[in-house]
Order: structure tokens, then sequence, then C-alpha cells
């Protein structure tokens, strides 16, 4: 695996994070071992030179007018056993009367007096910690205190330290490494199922897009539940294509039927009228044919547009007048009255203006060629929530019910269309969170592409 690829892995995070907490952890640790190993080693020291001092001061009297000590040797020896010992004693008349008399204590007099004072020093080169107590003896002519001077050196105490200290990092690696193993064997559990989604989704057929069977852990259920939702959405725009493609292929194997008869009638027909009737009809059976791939693109893109267009407000006013402008021909088989009605105030709805600007097409020349007799209007209107676009025409109305006729293919008896205008209108109107409502009201059969605002 590539040092980029490492990085992404879920498993190399975890760990690298745990590793570097517990390090991080680790020395704070060790740093607090030592700390409470030294305080220890020094207070198991400091009872001994304590004691130490203690027993020499109990040594000390006086004979003949002359202070005197007898060093308990068993005391000494035990705390030379783990470094070098130095003492001194000095009688109240500041004589050194044993033991060293270049060892030297800066305790204070006062507090020596009341009882053993321990500070750090150096002696002889060495690192030393000394013990320093007062005694009070009866000779006369003097203050009647006598001074004992203990000194030990600290190699032994930073041994100790160093002991505890490494026993205790010994601990501590060893729960580290546990606690990094666990950690390890925790997050390759916590992988398992996104293993078995991975299986389940491979194992899959390409058009098989059911939800994930496999029950996802608590962190991750958001995301299995968005994939389910995209192969949902997915399944659904699949189905809508599918149907599309086989509805287009049904319905454009008619009208090339029809025109290959056509064009086999007029290769067999000598120069006569009949020729002139079958190239007039191959001409309307190219038109239908024309009419019907320009509508089957139109549905195509409002389905491709449903989900992939970006929305922006859409003067409707405007919208209407330039589709309307637009959509009536220049020239009309009959005399129709087209009037356009705008809103007060223009209404603003957010969406697709190329969608709406189908849509609304459609209805103009559904109600040109299928409706109007003599007279189209257009309607724009709005309320606090809905706004619309309505085409009213003074024809006969549908033929069947509009839930019918807004269902893609189907259309009248005598329409030569391919009943897809409904359909794409509704289709666009529903994406736009509206719907297309058709009554008859007045002698007029009204369309209205309603939309949310």
């Amino acid at each position: 695996m590539r040092l980029s690829e490492l990085r992404l892995s879920l498993r190399f995070r975890i760990i690298a994070v745990l590793t570097v907490v517990l390090t991080a952890g680790a020395v704070v640790l060790g740093a607090a071992a030592w700390h409470s190993s030294s305080l220890a080693a020094q207070h198991a020291y400091d009872r001994l030179l304590r004691g130490g001092a203690v027993q020499i001061a109990e040594n000390v009297y006086v004979q003949g007018g002359v202070v005197a000590v007898d060093p308990p040797v068993s005391t000494i020896a035990t705390l030379a056993d783990y470094d070098l010992v130095f003492y001194k004693v000095v009688d109240p008349r500041g004589i050194v009367v044993a033991g060293y008399e270049d060892l030297a204590s800066a305790a204070d007099p006062v507090d020596v007096k009341a009882g053993v004072v321990l500070e750090d020093g150096l002696y002889q080169g060495q690192h030393v910690r000394i013990a320093t107590l007062a005694r009070q003896i009866d000779l006369a002519g003097t203050d009647n205190w006598a001074t004992i001077v203990v000194a030990q050196t600290t190699e032994a105490r930073r041994a100790l330290a160093r002991d505890l200290t490494l026993k205790a990092l010994g601990v501590i690696a060893v729960m580290s490494v546990l606690a990094l193993l666990a950690a390890a064997y925790a997050v390759t559990l916590a992988l398992k199922p996104l293993t078995r989604i991975e299986r389940e989704i491979a194992a899959r057929r390409p058009d098989d897009l059911r939800p994930i069977k496999a029950e996802p852990p608590l962190e991750i259920r958001n995301l299995v539940e968005a994939i389910d939702d995209f192969m949902r959405r997915l399944s659904e725009r699949m189905a809508i294509m599918q149907r599309f493609i086989a509805d287009a292929a049904h319905q454009i194997r008619t009208p090339l039927a029809a025109l290959d008869a056509q064009v086999e009638i007029l290769i067999g027909t000598p120069a006569s009228r009949r020729k002139a009737d079958t190239v007039k009809r191959i001409h309307e059976r190219t038109a239908e044919l024309g009419r019907l791939t320009g509508q089957l693109l139109d549905h195509a893109m409002v389905i491709h547009r449903r989900d992939a267009a970006v929305t922006a407000p859409v003067d409707l006013n405007e919208l209407a007048k330039a589709v309307l402008a637009k959509a009536v021909p220049l020239s009309l088989p009959r005399e129709i009255d087209i009037a356009f009605a705008p809103a007060e105030t223009s209404p603003m709805a957010n969406g697709d203006a190329v969608s709406l600007r189908e849509a609304l097409s459609n209805l103009i020349d559904n109600a040109l060629k299928h409706g109007a007799r003599s007279r189209l209007l257009v309607t724009v209107g709005a309320d606090e929530t809905k706004a619309w676009i309505e085409v009213a025409d003074d024809g006969d109305g549908f033929p069947a019910s509009p839930a019918e006729l807004i269902q893609p293919f189907v259309k009248g008896p005598a329409s030569r269309g391919s009943g897809l205008g409904l359909a794409i209108a509704a289709e666009v109107a529903t994406v736009h969170g509206g719907e297309l409502i058709v009554a008859r009201d007045s002698g007029m059969t009204r369309v209205r592409l309603v939309l949310a605002r």
C-alpha cells in the first residue's frame, strides 16, 4: 500500500492518533513516575539519615568535664551500606570532639534545637544530604548545647529512584502496547460492517438497486441511509428512462412504418395524380415524425433537468409573454383571437426557466392545434403561496379525462399529436412543487400550470 493510500485508511488514522496519544501519555506518566520515585527514595533515605543522626546524638555524653561520643557502629554501618557517611560532633564550646572538622551545615541554630534539620549540600566534591540536630548536655560554663552533623552521599537515592522509575516505565510501556493492540483489534471489529456492506454491494447485479440489507453501525447509519436514498432515486430515474425508451421506440415505429409504406407506394406508382397525393401524405408523415421526435427530445430534456438543473427566480409575466410570442406562428389556418393578461404585479417563482418555457410552449401549441376555434387567452396570476400561468381556449374540451391525458403518449381519438404535450407540462409542474389543473368553465377549456412561489 502506498503512503498516499495509507493516509486515507481509517485504520491507519485511528491507530496513528492512538499511538500519538499513548506516547504523549507515556511521557507524562514517565515524568510523573520519576518525580514520585525521587520523592519516595528521598523520604526513605531521609528517615534512615534522621535516625542515624538521633542515634549518634544519644551517644554523646560528658565525662570528666569533657564532651565525648561513643559512635553507634551498627547505625553508621547501616548508613554506609548504601552510601558514604560523614559525621561531626561539636561540643557547646565549638570544639569538634569527633568526626570530620570540615563538614559544615548551614542549618539555623534555633531550628536544630527543635529537631533534626535536613538539607542538601556539597562535601568533598560530592552531593550529600545533611542532617543536623542539637542535644542539650550539662557542661559548666557553656550554653549546654552540642551539635551533631551527619552527611550521606545521594547516589543510592538516585539509584533507587531510577529503579522505581524503570519499573513504572516498564508497566506503562506494556500497558500502552496492550492498549494499542486492543485498539487495532477494536478498529478491525468496528470496520467489519463496512466490509459486509462492501461485499453485499459488490455481489449485486448492475440493476439491483435495493436498499442495503446489512445492519450498519450507528456512526455510519446516516451514510448508509444516504446511499439507500441515492439508489432509490437512481432506480426511479432508471425506471422512468426505461419506460420512456420503450414508449418512444413504440411510438416512433408506427410513423416510420407508415412512411415506409408510402415510399413503397410512391416507388411503384407512375407519374399521375395519385403520385402527388402520395408525396403529400409522405410530407404529412414526415412532419408528424418530426413533431414526435421533437417532443420526445423535449420530454427527455425535462426528465434530465428534473434533478440536474440549477433553479433561479423566474418572472412569470416575462416568461409567458416571450413564450406566447414565439409559440404562435405568423399564419394560422383559421382566425383566432389571441390575448395575454399579465398579473398586475409580476409574480416570481424559483425554478428552471428552460423547463417552464417548454411546458408553457406545449400548452399553447396544444390549444392552437387541438382546441381553440376563435379565441386563445394566456393569463398570469398568483396568491400568497402559489403562482400560475393559465392557457384557455374556446374549443370543445378534452375527449378523455384530464387524468388520462397527462399520461405520456395518451391522446384523443382524433388527434394526430404525440400525446406528450400535457405530460411534459404535468412533469414540470410536479418538479416545481405544483400541479397541472384542467377545467371547463364558461365555455372555455382552461389548463393551469400551478407553481410554488
